[in-house]
């Protein structure tokens, strides 16, 4: 795996490559100029498979190049791991939202970067081979299950990106946390009546409509396959389900979506009430992302 780390302090990029050389990721290219990384990439000279920023950085802020470096095609699925003393909500809620997919604080401790490498090199097999199956059914409609296949909205990011963000969250945000889950009804039937591209069309304006519905920047979403959304709220609010309901069906019907032959689609959504984390437990982040979406599907079975 070709790693490039970006840090302005060159003790840090020597240790960083002497603690990745132990964990067996030898392959690293260290720079010290967030601008010159930026060119480097850019120039397409090389093509790297996990990228570490550092987010203090005084020509050009972690955040700023990652944001810069996720717009680039070759550079949407790569991991990105930011490098920080800082642990401010703020300052991971802006790093998710630019691309990041992971997040390691400083002074590193050798195992939990081992950790975020391993994991990136997992993600990374797992994406090439999602691309190779992609095409081996290209003619085929997409994989109902398939994660991550809304881009580009405000505040979607990749739902491990997702994992990773509510894990790395201090005990006191975590606190202040709540998670929620949305499910397409009848997406069974839509799936199998739409093409492809009118079935992708669909999950991204139900995407556009959550995010109409949930406009705040401390909402952190990611569509979980299945016609299933997660959204990861900075803020414990009053959810009425219902409510929430008739606002998204709302936003989705001024869209007027229809299927390839002209027939309307109906778009009609599931919410569950939000599942709060509990701070002192050690309760993995996918648990509680799936105790959401099992509160969405049984309010839809109940209608």
């Amino acid at each position: 795996m070709k790693i490039l780390a970006v840090d302005d302090n060159r003790v840090t990029l020597d240790l960083l490559a002497v603690l990745a050389g132990r964990l067996g990721f030898d392959d690293m290219t260290t720079i010290s100029s967030s601008s010159d990384a930026l060119k480097m990439i850019r120039s397409g000279a090389v093509t790297y498979d996990c990228l570490l920023l550092d987010i203090n950085m005084p020509d050009l802020d972690g955040i700023a190049l990652c944001g810069l470096v996720r717009a680039l095609p070759a550079y949407r699925q790569t991991p990105i791991i930011m490098l920080t003393s800082m642990t401010e909500r703020d300052y991971v809620d802006r790093a998710f939202s630019a691309g990041a997919t992971d997040y390691v604080t400083k002074p590193f401790h050798i195992s939990e970067l081992g950790v975020r490498l391993r994991s990136a090199k997992v993600n990374l097999t797992a994406h090439s081979e999602m691309l190779a199956a992609s095409s081996a059914r290209e003619d085929l409609k997409a994989v109902l299950s398939e994660k991550d296949l809304i881009t580009g909205l405000p505040n979607f990011i990749s739902y491990k990106a997702l994992e990773n963000y509510l894990s790395q969250l201090s005990t006191a945000a975590l606190g202040a946390t709540q998670v929620i889950a949305l499910k397409i009804n009848d997406i069974q039937m839509i799936h199998e009546r739409a093409s492809t591209q009118g079935f992708l069309f669909a999950l991204r304006e139900v995407g556009e409509a959550l995010c109409v519905v949930f406009p705040d920047h401390s909402n952190m979403m990611a569509y979980a396959g299945s016609g299933r959304y997660v959204i990861v709220q900075g803020r414990k609010i009053d959810v009425r389900a219902a409510e929430l309901e008739v606002e998204v069906k709302k936003a989705l019907d001024e869209k007027n979506i229809k299927f390839d032959n002209g027939n309307p689609m109906d778009l009609n959504v599931s919410i569950g009430n939000p599942v709060v984390a509990r701070v002192n437990s050690k309760q993995p982040a996918w648990d509680i992302f799936d105790r959401a979406i099992a509160r969405a599907e049984s309010r839809m079975i109940r209608k």
